[in-house]
């Protein structure tokens, strides 16, 4: 593809992987349930009150790469950590999770809300026309010899300071210990990764919103790395659906992030991050697969693999699909709109492409109307780069019947 068509190709993406995400709405109502949550449980007649108990989000709500479900009747899931300053040592699992149930069940409407219980969380079910639920996980601070020796794995203290420990009705009768936990490490690591690309877009959209760069959200920006990781979560739920064993989304992310080197536009990460992903995968000396978690060394992501051997299988023809219809729709993009827009229908769903693309012809309209857009002489390829060798694309003016 030449630097054009690149373009316009980072322009489709980047507009396909924005029809993915949830709306501002929806955003929005999500995070005023769980302060609101967060505030029940914290209220001054909450015996919970003195445990200071946070509500934060955590996985794809919190790392910004949450896509919307397959089909308009399923709902996606808001995953949170209920954390309460206690001292492990002065109460258990079971005791944890029961405290943070009975505090949610005081509330008349959290009680009808309340799903059968969870193997780690509470499920808080919203309403239909919410589509969505709160998944709250009951945590304690981790003690300080387990963020000591977090530390002398190579985690710095910035994010072992946030080692959690959490609750798992499966353990809590036999383990010693309880279950670990770092997803606000985890999401501190994340954004450590697109850093440099992170600061610039944010400076971008700031400029755009006339505010400053503080006051921009940070859900509102997006950098190629939580685009590419949504682009490729959805490209995999559409081959595999409900497959129990298909690739999971902490290992597609991790890989990802691993990859990334805060590439600028959206298909160059996606090319790089697809033919790096391999390098990051392991083997121990008993020839057991190994993806560590990189802010819990101890943890082992692929651990599953080691147990069910389809689900490293499916992975594996997961990752050289990917690599491969990346690789056929880039040979595409000289062929027209159509012929790119039907594998991605394959890859993303009908839907979604239909409206990127609907979305991409809007903008370009939109370009052309303010005298933004230019036509690469030879070639005909669009662009909002002027070049030597382009002209401008006139604006289209409709001299209709009120002009004879």
């Amino acid at each position: 593809m030449t630097p054009q068509t690149d373009r316009e190709f980072n322009k489709l993406l980047e507009s396909i992987a924005k029809t993915l995400d949830i709306s501002p709405t929806q955003h929005k109502l999500a995070v005023e349930r769980y302060q609101a949550v967060g505030n029940w449980l914290d209220a001054d007649n909450s015996a919970l009150k003195a445990y200071q108990p946070q509500i934060r989000p955590q996985g794809s709500f919190r790392l910004g790469t949450v896509i919307k479900p397959l089909t308009e009747d399923e709902e996606y899931d808001v995953d949170l950590t209920c954390k309460l300053i206690i001292n492990k040592s002065l109460i258990t699992q079971k005791e944890l999770k029961k405290i943070v149930g009975d505090r949610l069940k005081e509330n008349e409407d959290y009680r009808r809300m309340l799903a059968p219980e969870k193997r780690r969380c509470w499920r808080l079910q919203y309403a239909e026309v919410f589509r969505f639920h709160l998944d709250i996980v009951p945590s304690i601070p981790d003690v300080q010899t387990e963020i000591v020796l977090l530390e002398s794995k190579g985690v710095s203290k910035a994010i072992a300071n946030n080692a959690l420990c959490i609750t798992d009705n499966e353990t809590w009768d036999y383990a010693s210990d309880f279950p670990k936990s770092n997803p606000e490490g985890y999401a501190l690591w994340f954004y450590e990764q697109m850093k440099v690309e992170f600061q610039r877009k944010k400076i971008l959209l700031a400029e755009s919103l006339k505010m400053s760069v503080e006051e921009v959200p940070e859900f509102e920006v997006k950098t190629p790395l939580q685009r590419v990781v949504q682009l490729l979560k959805r490209h995999r739920d559409i081959r595999y659906g409900k497959d129990n064993d298909k690739p999971i989304s902490i290992i597609i992310t991790t890989l990802s992030a691993l990859a990334y080197e805060n590439e600028a536009d959206t298909l160059l990460a996606l090319q790089n991050v697809l033919s790096k992903m391999y390098s990051f995968i392991k083997k121990d000396s008993s020839g057991q697969y190994l993806i560590k978690n990189p802010v819990n060394p101890s943890e082992n992501f692929a651990d599953k693999w080691n147990e069910n051997p389809r689900k490293a299988t499916l992975f594996f023809e997961w990752l050289e699909d990917a690599i491969t219809d990346f690789k056929m729709l880039a040979n595409k993009k000289g062929e027209g709109l159509l012929e790119v827009s039907k594998p991605l229908k394959r890859y993303f769903g009908e839907s979604i492409v239909s409206k990127a693309f609907n979305d991409v012809a809007a903008q370009t309209l939109k370009e052309r109307e303010e005298n933004k857009l230019f036509m690469q002489t030879g070639t005909g390829i669009l662009s909002t780069q002027n070049t030597p060798k382009s002209i401008p694309v006139p604006q289209h003016r409709n001299y209709g019947s009120d002009k004879e």
